[in-house]
């Protein structure tokens, strides 16, 4: 039996340190993306997901980055609902990139698929 608590343990630290390769490489790319964002004239779409929706509304969250921050907003909109900001936070590149792994590995990866995406049209 220890020895499967052993190969266990040793997963679990092989996982930890594929989690904190994508964090570090999430970070580099959000530096060089917030140079790039700099000297464009609209922030840069990191993710963009769908909290919950009904048939009339709908609670999105959408992260962006402009030159030196980058800003997740909660938007509720639809039906009888005027479109409004419930939430915003607000990170430098270096606070998401361990913000949004704690959140999902998933956003993650749709950061990177963004931020390779906008390198390869610039």
């Amino acid at each position: 039996m220890p020895l499967i608590n052993n190969k266990q343990i040793a997963l679990d630290r092989g996982q930890v340190t594929l989690d904190e390769w994508l964090v570090e490489r999430l970070r580099a790319k959000l530096v060089k993306g917030s140079l790039l964002a700099g000297r464009l004239p609209h922030p840069i779409l990191l993710y963009r997901r769908t909290v919950e929706e009904s048939e009339q509304s709908a609670e999105e969250e959408i992260a962006t980055m402009c030159k030196d921050f980058i800003i997740v907003q909660i938007i509720v909109y639809g039906g009888f609902i005027p479109p409004s900001f419930h939430r915003q936070y607000i990170f430098t590149p270096d606070k998401f990139a361990s913000w949004v792994m704690h959140r999902s590995r998933e956003l993650v990866m749709q950061c990177l698929e963004n931020i390779e995406e906008l390198y390869q049209r610039s």
